[in-house]
């Protein structure tokens, strides 16, 4: 996947990774302490209120063979741009904000939000600060980002999940994978903070489980971009367990892209799909 394609390509938005920003209702999460997702670069600073879901230290399960686990390095190639990091720090300020103004003044008449009919940054309602389109940004922004030409993406694992796949040769593709970030990351039997934990996932890609999805019956509870929400998950045993979705991020889920434009930086598309 590359620049080019993501601003051209068709809709492909999954029921796991979009949701109608317009209409759903945020609640924000309850103030507990977790874990910042690790990268190999300075770590950014959370920008929302954690979930109680908390990292504990690996369970006595069932050992998973190690040449069935996926496992993905993420790299914050931001810092190597004093200038853009900048920039990237002021904008997640704004966020942290809820800072809409801010936000309009780094989107042009061109940025991209969606792949099909253009729409303005109205579509996605800033103004609102309960709007899920900022909490789709936290978590874009949340990672770092991967630099690609002149341009950057965030979160880095859009650029990244491609190169993990590669070395691997897994058979998985982008709208069927959740990459888990995290150290010791729980997994839990049901979409529950009480549940028994099968298991635990450090910086992983896994299958999404796309059935257990469409046969709930509460989807809402379900969606990546909720922070308070579950991802189901199949494991590399072929066991069936869910994550928080804090942690848990698709390939083709929101994710944002800047570049320069008359020598200032701009948010260039905040999209999903592909």
């Amino acid at each position: 996947m590359n620049k080019t394609a993501l601003l051209t390509g068709a809709v492909v938005l999954t029921a796991a990774v979009a949701s109608t920003i317009a209409t759903v209702t945020y609640q924000r999460p309850t103030a507990e302490k977790v874990e910042q997702p690790p990268v190999e670069q300075p770590q950014p600073a959370p920008t929302s209120t954690p979930s109680t879901e908390k990292f504990n230290p690996p369970v006595a399960t069932s050992p998973t063979p190690a040449s069935s686990r996926q496992p993905i390095t993420l790299v914050d190639e931001s810092v190597q741009s004093p200038e853009f990091a900048k920039f990237l720090d002021r904008t997640k300020q704004a966020v942290r904000d809820r800072d809409a103004k801010y936000i309009r003044s780094i989107v042009t008449p061109a940025t991209r939000f969606s792949f099909g009919e253009h729409r303005s940054i109205n579509y996605l309602n800033p103004d609102n600060p309960k709007s899920p389109f900022w909490t789709s940004l936290e978590k874009a922004l949340s990672l770092g980002c991967s630099q690609e030409a002149q341009a950057y993406s965030c979160p880095t694992v859009f650029h990244q999940f491609d190169e993990a796949i590669k070395k691997s040769n897994a058979n998985i593709d982008a709208f069927s994978a959740i990459v888990v970030v995290g150290q010791n990351v729980n997994v839990r039997s049901q979409p529950q903070e009480n549940a028994a934990v099968i298991a635990t996932l450090t910086n992983e890609i896994v299958k999404y489980d796309m059935e257990t999805f469409q046969n709930a019956a509460a989807k809402e509870a379900l969606r990546l971009d909720d922070p308070n929400g579950w991802t189901p998950i199949v494991l590399p045993n072929d066991k069936r367990g869910y994550v928080s979705s804090r942690y848990a991020y698709s390939p083709v889920g929101y994710r944002v892209f800047f570049g320069k434009e008359q020598g200032e930086w701009k948010m260039q598309a905040f999209v999903s799909g592909d």
